[in-house]
């Protein structure tokens, strides 16, 4: 046999091979027919499920799409989630109003077993057995099985997906309430020591950070005249203000938050209010004196260098830190020539939701609850109400314990004579961080650490 048919003969075994390994991929249905791996791959649908790494629809709807680990996810595809999760919502709602559908439990974290949830006119619609259908789900019973479960997880991403503060900082699942997190603090050096002798032991501070998350509520009125024509542009617009209400009380109390017996500020009383559910940014820094006037003038770049020298060590590395603002504030900090805007630091824009600029490598997150009402001191008391104030943070140093994620239920009226419905959302959060300046640690020594300083005294 001539080398030329030894070479032929090999390449005819290579491709009788070949084509034996793809007669096996079609019988296991990885290729070949409509359900080939290379059809899958190409939709929509199928990319939805590779991106956030699900193998059917129900894991898609239950999946965290503003988990760190999706940062690399295109935004389009993050929004075609939610678009999902929002229908599958609304469509639940219609089937529990005007389908005489079980309601929501009593327990807000329970959902109520929701039959048929894809035959109502909404759900038609917008087409949902259809769309469920193109993940190649089976959708037995309208999908009843797992629709109330997958429903039930589909809140927090919404909110997390916009929030802008808060997603600067590390959040802590909670696994019991309370919930203690062992930290450290202080360090120890390596000693001289001579030849032959006893080494003495010395050990790091130890301390625990203690979250006891209290629980915001917000709900929304469905009005009498709610009618199956008008009730999904209601129901929708419903559920995005019952889960910004969340979202606006978390970063408000993050900012402005104080537990002591008197607010600081003289105009929040109300037992109820969400600026007492924990000590924000604002009072630590007051508290241990981490503040820096800005002398009844605007924002200086002396002001700001000053802000993150009196952090020490905490202010130190660029990418732990950001700037909280104001409007007032901001539209002064742009006047600063070292501030770069969006479209001149570029992917850096990503580093924290809402970033708007940067100054000295430290991204500026702009926030509406940051107050231009207040005295010189940084509180408001009625009578000075001219000036801001701005925060410098090391966001590392601060977590969002969280004991249950936002749940939104559906339920009539417990008053019958109103003859109307309520959307409610619920969660449970706590804000804390280490100790700062002048507080105490367990082993008797005082913190010097100023990881929230403020910027007072600041022209509005």
């Amino acid at each position: 046999m001539s080398n030329f048919e030894k070479r032929l003969a090999e390449f005819e075994s290579k491709v009788q091979s070949a084509v034996g390994e793809i007669e096996k991929a079609k019988s296991a249905g990885i290729v070949g027919g409509a359900t080939s791996f290379s059809n899958r791959s190409n939709s929509d649908e199928q990319r939805l499920l590779a991106s956030f790494g699900c193998s059917n629809v129900k894991q898609l709807l239950e999946v965290n799409v503003a988990h760190p680990r999706f940062a690399h996810v295109n935004d389009n595809l993050k929004s075609a989630v939610m678009q999902l999760k929002k229908d599958m919502d609304i469509a639940r709602m219609s089937a529990q109003i005007f389908g005489g559908q079980p309601q929501d439990r009593g327990d807000e974290d329970r959902a109520a077993h929701v039959k048929g949830v894809l035959e109502t006119p909404f759900a038609r619609m917008v087409d949902l057995k259809a769309r469920l259908k193109s993940f190649s789900s089976t959708v037995a019973s309208d999908g009843d099985e797992w629709v109330p479960t997958a429903i039930s997880a589909s809140y927090i991403e919404e909110y997390e997906l916009e929030k802008k503060l808060a997603a600067a900082f590390r959040e802590i699942p909670m696994s019991s309430n309370p919930f203690e997190l062992p930290v450290q603090y202080g360090v120890t050096k390596a000693r001289l020591i001579g030849e032959g002798a006893a080494a003495t032991d010395a050990n790091f501070g130890t301390e625990k950070i203690q979250f006891s998350a209290p629980k915001l509520v917000e709900y929304y009125l469905l009005p009498e005249e709610l009618n199956e024509d008008s009730a999904p542009a209601i129901l929708e617009l419903a559920r995005q203000d019952v889960l910004s209400a969340q979202l606006r009380a978390v970063e408000d109390a993050i900012i402005n938050g104080d537990t002591t017996g008197t607010h600081m500020d003289s105009d929040t009383t109300a037992a109820s209010s969400n600026r007492k559910a924990w000590k924000g940014l604002r009072k630590l820094a007051l508290a241990a004196s981490s503040t820096v006037s800005f002398s009844g003038a605007g924002v200086t770049k002396t002001g700001l260098d000053a802000m993150r020298k009196l952090m020490g060590k905490y202010g130190t590395n660029p990418k732990e830190l950001a700037w909280v603002v104001g409007p007032s504030a901001y539209a002064q900090l742009l006047n600063i020539d070292e501030v770069a805007t969006v479209e001149k630091f570029g992917p850096q824009a990503t580093i924290l939701s809402g970033a708007l600029a940067v100054f000295r490598g430290i991204p500026i997150v702009v926030s509406e609850f940051i107050r231009e009402d207040v005295n010189a001191s940084g509180v408001y008391d009625g009578s000075v109400v001219n000036r801001t104030v701005l925060h410098l943070a090391n966001v590392r140093r601060f977590y969002l314990g969280r004991r249950r994620p936002i749940r939104v239920k559906v339920q009539q009226d417990a008053r019958a004579e109103y003859d109307r419905w309520q959307l409610v959302s619920y969660q449970r959060v706590d804000f804390k961080g280490h100790k700062q300046a002048g507080e105490t640690y367990a082993g008797g020594e005082t913190s010097a650490e100023r990881s929230s300083v403020l910027g007072i005294n600041i022209l509005a």
